[in-house]
């Protein structure tokens, strides 16, 4: 029988994408195997929910064992690329990078890190408002329709904690996102989890009059900012954004929880009672969620060993199969070691910053973010955080900045050189700005940045006057240092904008701005 045009087109299409490895390569062929395919995952080629080949099928085609089959998949499974379901029909199945996760391992970072309610409402008042305006700028009558929904739904569940923190994550996210700019609505998006679990343990007490005077401030704030989004007035549309930040926070004030450190358990224990109470319970689910509050709650602490799967399936009252789906729920959140044939109990691992900023710098990738949406998100969040380490930085930190300071006129006609000296200091300074959640978004740029840097770099030899243009940076940098000397923030905001321009419109106009940040992260 033969083969139709069609056929025959995606046989070969089939061949191209699953072609054998190279074997000449220093790298192991497991890791280049896992490139390859987290390049096709991230630019489309292998669809979300799309099932790949049967292992047989894809060790035979690739020319590669089963292990090293097995080891790519698991790279891929641990960036939450692909799921590996067992059982008859299972397989790896490719994952659209979400957000859900990600502010799940933040939110856990940051309780661990001792975070409060007011580093979160500082890094929010530094993330969101810039959002917040371009929406009175940008978004269409359907985009507006779609807040109105969403606020409607808002007003809906105030009677109902778990239901009304949801509603309201789903209007701050909306907002971000329609701001056009796909770096902010990331890094904002992290964060959003976090803040809802702290409503939710203010409005969720038993003091039912502060809970609807908490709810009915988010109601009220959110309304004076759609109507300013209305208007298209964007500074009004900004300032009530940040209007919103602050006063939700202050009325926490009262709840004695702004300067203490946040917590999640509440917040998570009761989505998982939510999702136990399905027709379909999915009791690992819950089970998931109580040992991630454990960690979250000091009781669990990185390299603890879990009780062997007897012992903690009798503690839960569940099957081996459900404990074990459990316990992968959290391995792919990084916040377990599982070895088979170990009958210890699996490991506790404890999040870092590296890892959260690897998995929102994915979550970018997969939303096809460009290199001049990266800049534009860089443009207001950096300098505001460069003018609170102003205001914050010790006599260490400081004389760390004057010898970048002395390494970048050193380096001058270097311009390869003097970008990473820059972006060295830049982080170096970030250190004093004492605010974990901040460290964490600045993190995220960082690790973009790092990718991107030697596409930015060999573009950046070229532009012209790039000796003057190095020249009047560090001539700037030499300003920041004095005005953060002198711990004048305003000054010191100021300066690093302007340090900003020498190389952002530059960006913003060129052929390399356009481009992917996938692209140039290969």
């Amino acid at each position: 029988m033969t083969e139709s045009p069609q056929t025959n087109h995606k046989r070969r299409a089939d061949d191209a994408m699953w072609r054998a490895m190279p074997r000449r390569n220093t790298q192991k062929v497991s890791h280049l195997l896992a490139a390859d395919l987290r390049h096709q995952i991230l630019n489309g080629q292998l669809a979300a929910d799309e099932q790949l080949p049967s292992e047989a099928e894809l060790t035979a085609r690739l020319r590669i064992s089963r292990e090293t089959l097995r080891e790519a998949l698991r790279i891929l499974e641990s960036q939450q690329l692909v799921e590996i379901r067992r059982g008859r029909g299972g397989g790896a199945v490719v994952r659209r990078p979400g957000l859900e996760s990600v502010g799940r391992y933040v939110a856990l970072l940051l309780q661990l890190r001792k975070t409060t309610l007011a580093h979160l409402e500082e890094a929010r008042s530094v993330i969101e408002p810039p959002a917040a305006e371009q929406v009175a700028i940008r978004a269409g009558y359907d985009d507006l329709d779609n807040l109105v929904r969403l606020h409607d739904a808002e007003r809906a569940a105030e009677g109902d904690p778990l239901a009304f923190v949801s509603a309201m994550s789903a209007f701050d996210q909306a907002v971000t996102e329609l701001s056009g700019n796909r770096t902010l609505g990331v890094i904002a998006g992290v964060f959003r989890d976090i803040y809802a679990g702290q409503v939710y343990s203010a409005i969720g007490s038993d003091n039912a009059v502060s809970a609807e005077r908490i709810a009915r401030r988010v109601v009220v704030s959110h309304s004076a900012f759609l109507d300013a989004a209305r208007r298209r007035d964007a500074s009004l549309a900004q300032k009530t954004w940040g209007d919103y930040l602050f006063t939700t926070s202050r009325m926490l004030v009262s709840r004695d929880v702004r300067r203490q450190p946040i917590d999640m358990a509440p917040l998570w224990r009761a989505q998982a009672g939510q999702a136990g109470a399905e027709p379909t319970p999915r009791r690992a689910v819950v089970v998931a969620a109580e040992i991630r509050a454990r960690i979250a709650e000091g009781g669990l602490r990185e390299g603890d060993r879990l009780p062997p799967l007897a012992e903690l399936a009798d503690e839960f009252g569940i099957s081996r199969p459900t404990l074990r789906e459990a316990l992968r729920i959290l391995e792919m959140e990084f916040l377990l070691d599982l070895r088979t044939g170990d009958r210890g109990g699996a490991t506790i691992r404890t999040p870092s910053t590296r890892v959260a900023a690897q998995l929102a710098g994915i979550v970018l990738e997969a939303r096809r973010t460009t290199l001049a949406d990266y800049v534009r998100a860089v443009r207001p969040v950096v300098p505001a955080i460069m003018g609170l380490v102003a205001s914050r930085i010790g006599p260490k930190q400081l004389k760390a900045l004057k010898n970048y300071e002395a390494e970048l006129a050193a380096n001058i006609d270097d311009t390869a050189q003097f970008v990473m000296t820059w972006f060295n200091a830049e982080m170096s300074a970030v250190s004093a700005v004492k605010n974990p959640a901040l460290t964490v978004a600045a993190e995220i740029l960082q690790w973009v940045r790092v990718g991107v840097e030697p596409a930015v770099t060999a573009d950046a030899k070229s532009m012209p006057g790039v000796r003057a243009t190095n020249r009047n940076a560090q001539a700037l940098f030499a300003k920041y240092v004095a005005a953060a000397a002198d711990h004048d923030s305003v000054s010191a905001t100021g300066i690093w904008a302007e340090c900003l321009k020498a190389f952002i419109p530059w960006i913003e106009e060129s052929e390399l701005g356009r481009r992917l940040v996938l692209e140039l992260m290969d």
